[in-house]
């Protein structure tokens, strides 16, 4: 084997200091990174060559991400979770009882790095009546968020959503229990992801999924599956940037008379006066101001 050549290649799955990786020739390997320095994550596109008398291949440099979705983790340091993705599905279900401001956080995080969002009510057959979560989907509807209800269970309206992921590389993220796994597991019959049952103890959904993988869908397009969450706060340097996570805040506040206006002290604020003609949903509002509140103090200068 020659050692001194080099294949483009996919990261497809993450295992720690270990990777699966899909060359350009098509062949799936695992492979070592080299040093300690390169941090590629699931989407990462590299290059890699082979490693003399060993099946696994080598992690020489990763090529440059065209975005990278973050978080802050458990330690307030940032965290890329996934890179190259053009779609964030935002999976939700009852149950676990729904985190709307988590929806609107992973929302935010595609608005920012300029890709599509969508929403998918999965477990539909046991939430479609109640009436309160049936207002805060179509408020995403009415924002432009194509918004599908569906069910893995009874495996329907799953059309809707093939029709979504069609060409695009899509991570699908929420909280630990909604169903992601189950409904990557119809629409890609291949994967054979690892589901759990909701614990029935505290009724939050146990975490399934432990490492991000790619799969490659039968009618185009990829879908990359990521571990369950209990929150979820994108990095996020400046008041702008948190208006601009709402894209009707941000629309508003373009005729807001007050300079730096952060839409939350001045009662004839053009997002305020917006919330009180209910033209901005008053939850999403609070979402704003919730995520304006996380930033501030995660920032010492915030402008």
């Amino acid at each position: 084997m020659n050692t001194n050549v080099t294949q483009t290649a996919t990261i497809i799955a993450t295992y720690s200091q270990r990777m699966l990786i899909e060359r350009a020739d098509g062949q799936v390997c695992f492979a070592k990174i080299k040093g300690k320095r390169l941090k590629p994550v699931c989407g990462d596109h590299i290059e890699t060559s082979p490693i003399l008398n060993e099946d696994d291949w080598l992690i020489n440099a990763i090529k440059p991400r065209s975005n990278e979705l973050t978080r802050n983790n458990n330690n307030h340091k940032r965290e890329i979770i996934a890179a190259n993705i053009s779609m964030i599905a935002i999976v939700t279900s009852d149950p676990p009882k729904p985190d709307w401001f988590i929806v609107d956080r992973y929302i935010g995080a595609a608005e920012s790095m300029g890709i599509k969002a969508c929403v998918i009510n999965n477990k539909a057959d046991l939430n479609w009546c109640s009436p309160t979560y049936t207002k805060i989907l179509d408020t995403y509807r009415k924002l432009g968020y194509p918004t599908i209800d569906c069910s893995a269970k009874k495996k329907s309206n799953l059309k809707a959503i093939m029709t979504l992921l069609q060409d695009e590389m899509t991570i699908f993220v929420g909280q630990s229990g909604v169903g992601k796994s189950s409904l990557i597991n119809v629409i890609a019959l291949e994967s054979n992801q690892l589901t759990q049952e909701i614990s029935t103890k505290k009724n939050e959904g146990r975490h399934t999924t432990v490492n991000s993988s790619i799969l490659n869908l039968k009618f185009g397009g990829k879908v990359m599956d990521s571990p369950g969450v209990r929150d979820y706060s994108p990095i996020i340097d400046t008041a702008y940037q948190v208006a601009g996570s709402f894209i009707e805040i941000e629309a508003e506040g373009a005729n807001c008379k007050y300079h730096n206006c952060q839409h939350i002290k001045e009662n004839t604020c053009a997002v305020k006066v917006a919330v009180d003609e209910e033209r901005i949903d008053q939850r999403r509002y609070d979402s704003y101001k919730r995520l304006l509140n996380i930033t501030q103090k995660s920032k010492e200068n915030f402008y």
